[in-house]
């Protein structure tokens, strides 16, 4: 049996005058003629594959073997953004690493070299890390089932690029001790040649004591908030558009604890409509200037700086080994793997004595802190 791949490439004719493959059609009263100058099977295959797509309605636009790789990245991007939020990210990468190696390339031309040597320049010329290399490689592979499902080329996979070993791997890194207690004991930064309170030094405190994502602390809102939990439903992404979080276990009910009450109470002064449950607890303050401040906070007070996202992993640090992997993917709203998220759900009790634990351990931690900072002062006295 023919596909209709098969009988479009059979219909194609050599006009030998243009030299041209040609395929005439009709569609709803529509008449269309296709062509490519493209010599031998290969431009008789191009010039079917868009006649192909025309006639099935399955491509969006007209693909040409002039187009290029640019005009149909955007329309994948268009076609993505129907199905996330989080676009910006690919077209910065598609900018900065994919466009200025084949963006100009035909995108009937393109080759599975032409990917791998993305991949590689942006290893060898701009020293990427193996999962910046890895996030090119996706959006590519994005792309080329893209081309499949519009009909304008099944014949491209990124399976067999391989991500340089030598790669740099970026080591994740937390607050160490003496970090934590800086935190928990100062709040001064400088602004407008004057010294005054960090006004989102409790925003600091509060990813630090709950594990939060940046954008989820972004999404707080007081009306998320009961005596009993913290109630996480949304987050706020760099572009500051709201999502319903990472994954389908990021909404979660983090239990309140000494700690989190204290820093709430303590950010009732930054409240601007008290009886609005819809404020954002830690203001408009988007994920960017939230990096940019953090930044200041910690060149001011001395501490080695780590990313917003790795105060999430300071969580992790001062409780490893200590909860359960249910209890521990639970708090930080990480996918259960394998059976257990298809077998196991939450259930009252799960959390009894969390709390407890959470503010002992941390009472530890900031123990061993401030003694580490008077052991380090003690030695520069002397």
């Amino acid at each position: 049996m023919y596909t209709t791949q098969s009988k479009m490439i059979s219909r194609a004719i050599w006009v030998e005058k243009k030299h041209v493959w040609k395929i005439n059609l009709q569609k709803n009263g529509v008449r269309k003629s296709f062509y490519s100058s493209v010599p031998g099977d290969k431009g008789r295959k191009i010039c079917a594959q868009n006649a192909t797509s025309w006639l099935s309605g399955a491509c969006p636009f007209s693909v040409s073997e002039r187009t290029t790789v640019d005009t149909v990245f955007e329309r994948y991007l268009q076609d993505k953004a129907l199905e996330t939020t989080n676009i910006y990210t690919i077209r910065n990468r598609y900018n900065n690493h994919i466009k200025p190696i084949i963006g100009k390339v035909p995108v009937m031309l393109l080759t599975k070299q032409d990917l791998k040597r993305v991949i590689y320049t942006a290893y060898r010329k701009h020293n990427l890390s193996q999962k910046s290399l890895k996030n090119i490689r996706g959006d590519l592979s994005g792309f080329c089932n893209y081309l499949d499902c519009a009909d304008i080329r099944n014949d491209l996979r990124t399976s067999n690029i391989k991500i340089p070993s030598n790669a740099k791997k970026r080591q994740k890194q937390a607050l160490d001790g003496s970090s934590l207690n800086i935190l928990f004991t100062e709040s001064q930064v400088p602004y407008n040649g004057t010294i005054c309170q960090d006004s989102l030094i409790y925003a600091y405190r509060f990813q630090v004591v709950t594990g939060l994502r940046p954008g989820e602390l972004m999404g707080l809102e007081w009306g998320d908030i009961d005596n009993d939990y913290i109630h996480i439903r949304r987050a706020i992404n760099a572009k500051g558009i709201t999502t319903n979080g990472k994954n389908e276990f990021a909404a979660r009910d983090f239990p309140q604890t000494r700690y989190t009450r204290m820093l709430l109470e303590s950010q009732q002064v930054y409240r601007v409509t008290p009886l609005d449950p819809h404020e954002r607890v830690f203001g408009s303050t988007g994920q960017l200037c939230y990096r940019k401040r953090w930044g200041i906070y910690c060149r001011y007070n001395g501490i080695p700086y780590i990313t917003p996202y790795e105060l999430r992993h300071t969580f992790s640090s001062i409780y490893k080994n200590h909860f359960s992997n249910w209890v521990y993917e639970e708090l930080v709203g990480h996918t259960h793997p394998g059976v257990n998220g298809v077998y196991m759900h939450p259930m009252d009790g799960d959390m009894d004595g969390v709390p407890a634990l959470l503010d002992s351990l941390l009472d530890e931690r900031l123990s061993l802190g401030r003694a580490k900072r008077m052991l380090l002062s003690n030695g520069q006295t002397k």
